[in-house]
């Protein structure tokens, strides 16, 4: 019988039980390529519109087709999330019991098995899911005409007073909350409103006066409800397209990964982007800032335009409401800072690691990195010290308010300006030509249409002919980064050779290795091979994936799917590289007049920092810069503590290698200094409990140092 054959005469029977009765009497089912596409189509379209019988129907008849090309197939489509049918559970409920009920019976792979299991317990969490949805609902629509604007302005607020988030802050207070969890809660809401009912400029004239008053916690508890269901669709993320799954322990489901050195993994390469993050801005400080040459940070240089006059700049406006506005002259002079080349010295730490995170070389200028085909990075920073400047005046305006409620209520109205097109075009076009101001628009703009929405990606909120902006948030985020991946110019801005794939390159000759970058060659068919090299009787094969840090789970899976690619791609060049005749005919082809060797490596070279510390199959995943430091120095910089060495000798050997890809030296180092932690998700009277890894770095008062930095 053909999957749609069994799929109607399942269909047919209505009760549940009893389609799942006759699914197992049921023998081999065929089906082309486009019935299975028509099956999973149709599923989606039943499932959100609770035709439950005929949703397990097409299920189970998509298992008897072929269990595990079934399962894959619907895990990458999506649509066995809670979400994609706002939280409504009860047709998937359905759908994964009998599901499950079936494959007693036939057999899938144990991955898939665990995928739908950890679906079905992650579901006891969607009934609460369900009631935050619509309570937001609920509670938006009764306050359409204020709440967004409202809420921007705590969100502004968060990225003005930026800090760092304590991990063990219950789920239900506001200071659990980041500047990026508050921007993601706000483009969340933002989606809904769109969605279900509907915004137009009308929605971005007015505020609560009320916030940071007695009512305060009704919009803080709009955010933190936003964040609990971004949490939901994360773990989503987690478990459908990365080794993650669920696990029930009375009310709490606990998320782990299943190789815990994943996640450990993870948590290393966010830590260690903390921290050197750090060091840039504490290197920049210490060579840079000197107290008393003059206007080197913008808060200085703002302070002391304050002082010569520029607060009249900032008028008060009575009518209709009374609120601050910014009167920007429209002159080259007021212009001159935002235009200069020059950076202010907390922009420099961005510029300088941009540089480094692409892999420039020293006499390379970081400031020519592109974020489109005519705009490049200084350009952004230009328009982040622009909004900065914004931000920054008001709140050195309203320090000079001394009545405290109508200093907040000013600070309310005040901060988020609604501009005109024509308006902010002009003020661009004092920084750039108009072709240029135009296409940055265009680029950071969230358009009233747009699929997906992360106020950080596109911060330019578009209304009409109205843009709404929050100035600390635009002078705060990665824009650079963040409009690059937006816009998916990743692959069209990346330089050939790959930067990162150079970089690893040349550091393996400095230190004698024999290198061949990029080469063809027939292993099993005509392969290209990133990086073969060798040394001391020992060859490496790597493959090297050049993505950008990872800030949600989405890109996340991005950049791990990356990985199974090259754990795919070097899984091949291992097994034929074990026969020694087929050495023999790689060394000849490459020309290297090198004995046969058993000493065969593999690895994954990332250019950001995730899964360094992760084997994916047989090989090591290392981060570029980390592995590079082991090649040509290694040593941990502690400054201004005495590094740490960690080369068995006093130079370099390719033991040292050999140990580093084999998670020893400071693979093993910095793993050990990670401890276990659990994010706990409150959704009702269920706990969603992430099971992660902090880290509480040793201090030399303990007899222990802390390890700073691996790049340099």
């Amino acid at each position: 019988m053909t999957i749609l054959q069994v799929r109607r005469e399942l269909a047919s029977f209505k009760k549940i039980s009893v389609i799942i009765s006759e699914a197992k009497g049921m023998q081999e089912v065929k089906a082309s390529k486009s019935e299975v596409e028509t099956s999973i189509k149709a599923l989606g379209s039943n499932l959100e519109r609770n035709r439950y019988s005929e949703a397990v129907a097409i299920t189970l008849s998509l298992l008897l087709w072929d269990a595990d090309a079934a399962i894959a197939r619907l895990r990458r489509s999506g649509l066995l999330r809670a979400s994609r049918y706002k939280f409504r559970s009860k047709g998937l409920e359905m759908v994964l019991d009998s599901a499950l009920e079936l494959l007693k019976q036939i057999q899938c792979r144990p991955d898939r098995l665990k995928y739908l299991v950890s679906l079905r317990v992650l579901l006891k969490a969607a009934p609460h899911a369900y009631k935050l949805h619509q309570g937001l609902l609920t509670r938006l629509k009764t306050r359409k005409t204020i709440v967004l604007k409202t809420l921007l302005v705590l969100v502004n607020e968060l990225f003005v007073n930026y800090k760092p988030v304590t991990p063990n802050l219950d789920s239900d207070q506001f200071e659990s909350l980041g500047a990026e969890d508050a921007a993601q809660a706000f483009s969340y809401i933002l989606n809904l409103m769109r969605e279900e009912i509907g915004v137009t400029p009308n929605c971005w004239i007015h505020v609560d006066d009320h916030l940071c008053g007695r009512f305060d916690n009704i919009y803080t508890n709009l955010l933190i409800d936003a964040a609990k269901l971004n949490e939901f669709i994360e773990v989503e993320t987690l478990i459908e397209g990365m080794p993650y799954e669920i696990s029930e322990n009375g009310q709490n489901l606990m998320v782990f990964s299943t190789d815990k050195s994943f996640e450990m993994s993870i948590r290393l390469g966010y830590i260690q982007a903390e921290i050197q993050g750090a060091i840039r801005v504490q290197g920049v400080v210490k060579h840079l800032y000197k107290p008393d040459s003059g206007c080197q940070t913008m808060n200085e240089f703002m302070a002391s335009a304050f002082q010569a006059g520029m607060d009249e700049l900032v008028i008060n406006i009575l009518h209709p409401k009374e609120r601050l506005v910014f009167a920007m002259p429209m002159s080259k002079g007021f212009f001159s800072p935002i235009m200069s080349d020059s950076f202010f010295l907390e922009e420099i730490p961005d510029v300088m690691g941009t540089g480094i995170d692409n892999f420039l070389n020293e006499d390379e200028d970081p400031c020519k990195i592109r974020i489109s085909e005519n705009l490049n990075i200084v350009d952004m920073t230009k328009v982040k010290r622009l909004f900065s400047f914004v931000s920054t005046a008001f709140e050195e305006k309203l320090k000079g308010i001394e009545d405290e409620e109508n200093c907040r209520i000013l600070k309310v109205r005040s901060v988020i300006p609604v501009i005109r097109h024509d308006a902010l075009l002009q003020k661009l076009m004092m920084i750039f030509p108009q072709n240029k101001a135009e296409e940055m628009i265009k680029i950071l703009t969230l358009e009233e249409n747009e699929g997906f929405i992360d106020i950080q990606y596109k911060p330019f909120i578009k209304s009409g002919e109205y843009y709404i902006v929050s100035p600390a948030l635009v002078a705060r985020s990665n824009l650079s980064r963040n409009t690059i991946i937006a816009n998916r110019m990743r692959s069209k801005l990346l330089k050939k050779p790959d930067p990162m794939q150079n970089a690893v390159a040349i550091a393996l000759r400095e230190t004698g290795f024999r290198v061949k970058e990029e080469f063809d060659f027939n292993i099993n068919g005509m392969r290209e091979t990133d990086i073969f090299c060798w040394l001391d009787g020992h060859l490496f094969v790597f493959e090297c994936k050049n993505s950008y840090h990872p800030c949600s789970a989405h890109e996340l899976k991005t950049s791990y799917e990356h990985i199974k690619k090259a754990e795919e791609q070097l899984d091949i060049r291992l097994n034929w590289l074990k026969t020694p005749e087929n050495q023999a005919k790689l060394f000849m082809a490459l020309g290297w007049d090198i004995p046969i060797t058993k000493y065969i490596h593999t690895g994954v070279v990332t250019a950001n920092r995730l899964f360094t510390g992760y084997t994916k199959g047989d090989h090591p995943v290392r981060q570029a810069h980390e592995l590079i430091n082991v090649i040509l120095r290694g040593q941990i910089g502690r400054d201004p503590l005495p590094a740490i060495n960690f080369w068995k000798g006093l130079k370099f050997s390719v033991t040292d290698l050999v140990d580093y890809l084999d998670g020893g030296s400071i693979v093993h180092m910095q793993m050990s200094q990670l401890q276990p932690f659990e994010k706990n998700i409150q959704l009702g009277d269920v706990s969603l409990k992430l099971c992660s890894y902090i880290m509480n770095l040793p201090q030399s008062s303990q007899g222990k140092e802390p390890f700073d930095n691996l790049d340099k």
